[in-house]
């Protein structure tokens, strides 16, 4: 194990001189050379390191540990006499053996905790470095408990969450945590599912299942197959796309198309969203009983404006992985700039930060990186909470305004698919989810001809 990794061992014991004498070549057959002793006095009171294990004699301390509280998330080795290990606290020990007892037993269960512990620290340092799940503040620590307890079961998982909150890494926490290495995570935007092929992006097809399927294809849920498949966005699944969904979570079988048996899948289904879904079910977009099977178990992510503590924390870890990433270890962040940052209420949340950071990162001209609290089209668009892409419609009355986005959107897809399809009305139709008649009648709405497209 790697230095970082080696745990370290604390001993709760009123004869230390005895326990180290007994057992000081056992320890150092695990690595362990360097140890803490304490009294119950003085153990009550330490602070522990996150790889601390303890080790409790239980037989030098007699009744005093009556009122002992064993420390939480930490292992812990617990010493009995024969007479006192059916006693409350043997059962919320990690490891329990007597005492004074085998040598190999004492190494056997010491190395196991070791393990333990250098699994948890490898961990820990993942989903740290490439998830930039990182903070101090009491909302985070909340958030990270509850990703420990869901790690435990397979149920589903609903989080919630504004933009930019970190909800993927989040799943992907879980996932790492859940699951052996090596097994699958599949990320999928539900915005991103045509109503039409809902069934075929989720099932796979066979060979043959309709015209074009020259070969089989994998879905999405075989794709996950023993991991985890992450549905983002999920407010954004069509009525079709619930229904699908629904249906398959009852009894988690599905039939790729074109097939004639079902399968069984094994799997863990999470899912993410960043509207507030019981809305959604009153105003009828979403299906009551969907949420239910997906509602199992759920995670609200603070927004960085509720973790004032950790923006600071969050901006020096980007510094240092920028660092690392473009080998420019001489650049620092001017106290300053922490000051505001630490201030600014980040609506985009922990994206923003990241990406402010990046883009300032990349475009200083000196170690120093000062960053102008935001000022111009930008800040002055956040100070007032307009959003000027959209002042020519402020002279409208909403219906009217509301009917000019619509219009203006329709013509930017219409024309996307159309040079995208160069032309060709049927292909741009199913690109667009529409049927042919009701996709040429959107087109005749906005007066374009096709012929513009046909040599693009």
């Amino acid at each position: 194990m790697k230095g970082q990794d080696v745990p370290i061992v604390s001993v709760v014991s009123n004869e230390p001189e005895r326990f180290f004498a007994e057992f000081s070549e056992p320890l150092k057959a695990c690595g362990q050379e360097a140890l803490r002793h304490h009294t119950l006095a003085q153990f009550s009171a330490a602070v522990l390191s996150p790889r601390e294990i303890v080790i409790i004699d239980f037989t030098s301390l007699g009744r005093e540990t009556d009122t002992l509280l064993l420390p939480k998330g930490r292992p812990v080795l617990g010493l009995f006499s024969q007479d006192r290990r059916a006693s409350g606290h043997a059962s919320r020990c990690t490891e329990v053996m007597d005492w004074p007892g085998d040598r190999d037993e004492f190494v056997a269960k010491l190395k196991r905790l070791c393990r333990l512990v250098a699994t948890e620290r490898r961990l820990e340092r993942t989903l740290t470095l490439k998830l930039n799940l990182i903070g101090e503040s009491k909302a985070f620590e909340r958030v990270m408990v509850d990703i420990g307890k869901y790690s435990k079961c397979a149920a589903p998982v609903l989080i919630l969450g504004e933009t930019g909150t970190g909800k993927e890494q989040i799943a992907r926490a879980i996932h790492y945590q859940s699951v052996d290495d090596g097994k699958p995570f599949v990320a999928v935007n539900c915005g991103a599912l045509p109503d039409n092929l809902v069934e075929n992006e989720l099932f796979g097809h066979s060979r043959g299942a309709y015209t074009d399927a020259k070969e089989s294809q994998a879905g999405l849920i075989e794709q996950a197959e023993g991991g985890t498949l992450f549905l983002d966005e999920i407010e954004a699944l069509t009525h079709k796309g619930q229904v699908v969904l629904l249906r398959f979570l009852q009894d988690y079988e599905y039939r790729p198309l074109g097939s004639q048996r079902s399968r069984q899948a094994h799997l863990r289904l999470i899912t993410a969203s960043n509207e507030p879904l019981e809305q959604l079910i009153g105003d009828g977009c979403f299906r009551k009983d969907l949420y239910y099977r997906l509602n199992i178990l759920s995670l609200h992510l603070p927004p960085l404006r509720e973790r004032a503590e950790d923006v600071v924390l969050l901006a020096e870890h980007f510094i240092d992985k920028y660092r690392e990433d473009y080998q420019q270890f001489d650049k620092y962040l001017d106290p300053q700039t922490l000051e505001w940052i630490k201030r600014y209420d980040w609506p985009g949340n922990v994206r923003e930060l990241e990406n402010l950071i990046l883009r300032e990162f990349l475009l200083a001209e000196s170690a120093c990186i000062s960053i102008t609290p935001f000022k111009g089209a930008i800040g002055e668009r956040r100070k007032s909470g307009r959003d000027r892409r959209f002042r020519h419609l402020f002279r409208h009355n909403f219906q009217d305004a509301k009917g000019l986005v619509v219009s203006e959107f329709e013509r930017s897809y219409l024309q996307h698919v159309l040079e995208d399809a160069k032309g060709n009305v049927s292909e741009a139709a199913r690109q667009a989810g529409k049927e042919r008649r009701t996709f040429a009648k959107l087109l005749d709405k906005h007066n374009f001809d096709k012929k513009q497209f046909s040599h693009e």
